[in-house]
C-alpha cells in the first residue's frame, strides 16, 4: 500500500534519528498519518467484516486509522534501538498489515490491542537482526532491557554510575554472561565503506580513522566528561531525558529542533520548549547540590 509507507533512501550515517529538518518527506508523513479518523470498536467489526469479504478499500482504512498507533510504539521502541526512526516505522506498518489480514472481530477484543502485539513483534524483530553485525537471540535483548533499566534506576538512586558486576549481583545473574552478552552488541564498519560528510560530500571510513597520535589524556578525559555527563541526565525523567539528548545531539541522537521533537511526541513545539527549561533548571540544582555536597 502506497499509503502507509515512507520514502526513505539509504543512509550509511548509524544515527538511530535521521536528521528531521532535512527530511521534508517525514514531516508530511506525520501530518497525513495525524488527519486519519479513529474507529470506534464497531467501526472496527463492520470493516473486518468487510475484508474477510475480500473488500480491499476496508483493508486500507484499517490500515490508515492505526498508523499513529504505530508511531506511538515506534516512540517507545526508538530508546532500545540503533535503528533510524523511519525504518521502525516501515517495519511497525508492516505488522499492523500482517495484523490487518489475521484479525478477528468475533474474539471481542479491540483491533489495536490485537495489533500492537504484531507491530512490536516486526519492530523487535527488525532491530534482532538489523541493527548489529549477528542476530541478536530475543532472550538476549530481553535481559540486555531489563539489565539497562535496572542500571538506570541504581544510578538515579545513588546518584553514581554503577559497574555492570552490582547490577548483575541485584539481576541473580553471573557477571561474565552480561559482559557476553553485552560484547554481543557491537557493530562492524567496512573500512572500504563510505558514509556522507556534512558538506554533502562522501568520505571513506578509512579517511577517517582514529589518528594513533592523538593525546591519549585527553580522549580518556572526554570519555570520563561523557560518563559524568550521562550520569547527571539520567536523573531526570524519560520524556526529558530525551529531549535533552536530541536538543544537543547527545549519545546517539542527532541536534533536532523544537517543533520536530513537538511532531515526534505529538504536542506543540511550545509544550517541549517548557520540558527543556524544566530540565536545564533540574539539570543546574542537581549540579549546586552536587557542589555544596563537594
Amino acid at each position: 500500500m502506497k499509503e502507509t509507507s515512507i520514502k526513505m533512501k539509504t543512509v550509511s550515517n548509524p544515527s538511530r534519528f535521521v536528521n528531521l529538518q532535512a527530511t521534508d518527506e517525514f514531516s508530511a508523513y506525520l501530518r497525513k498519518v495525524n488527519g486519519f479518523k479513529n474507529l470506534t470498536q464497531q467501526e472496527e467489526k463492520e470493516i473486518a467484516l468487510r475484508i474477510k469479504n475480500g473488500d480491499k478499500e476496508a483493508k486500507k482504512i484499517l490500515v490508515q486509522s492505526n498508523l499513529k498507533l504505530v508511531l506511538t510504539i515506534a516512540r517507545k521502541a526508538i530508546h532500545v534501538s540503533k535503528l533510524p526512526m523511519v525504518d521502525l516505522i516501515q517495519e511497525g506498518n508492516l505488522g499492523l498489515m500482517i495484523a490487518v489480514e489475521k484479525f478477528n472481530p468475533d474474539l471481542g477484543y479491540r483491533f489495536s490491542t490485537y495489533a500492537s502485539w504484531w507491530i512490536k513483534q516486526a519492530m523487535f524483530k527488525a532491530i534482532s537482526e538489523q541493527s548489529y553485525c549477528m542476530k541478536i537471540p530475543v532472550y538476549i535483548q530481553e535481559t540486555l532491557s531489563k539489565f539497562s533499566k535496572i542500571k538506570a534506576e541504581m544510578e538515579k538512586a545513588y546518584n553514581c554510575q554503577i559497574n555492570n558486576a552490582e547490577v548483575a549481583k541485584k539481576m541473580d545473574i553471573e557477571p561474565e554472561k552480561i559482559d557476553t552478552f553485552l560484547s554481543a552488541y557491537t557493530t562492524t564498519v567496512s573500512i572500504e565503506g563510505s558514509f556522507d560528510g556534512n558538506n554533502g560530500s562522501e568520505l571513506n571510513v578509512s579517511d577517517v580513522l582514529e589518528d594513533v597520535k592523538t593525546n591519549v589524556e585527553e580522549k580518556i578525559e572526554y570519555e570520563e566528561l561523557k560518563k559524568d555527563l550521562a550520569s547527571v541526565v539520567s536523573t531526570l525523567k524519560d520524556r526529558e531525558q530525551t529531549v535533552i539528548k536530541m536538543r544537543f545531539g547527545l549519545e546517539n541522537f542527532a541536534k533536532t529542533t523544537l517543533e520536530d521533537i513537538g511532531k515526534l511526541y505529538g504536542v506543540t513545539k511550545e509544550c517541549i520548549r517548557q520540558t527543556e527549561m524544566r530540565a536545564l533548571n533540574k539539570l543546574r540544582n542537581n549540579l549546586l547540590l552536587a557542589c555544596y555536597a563537594d
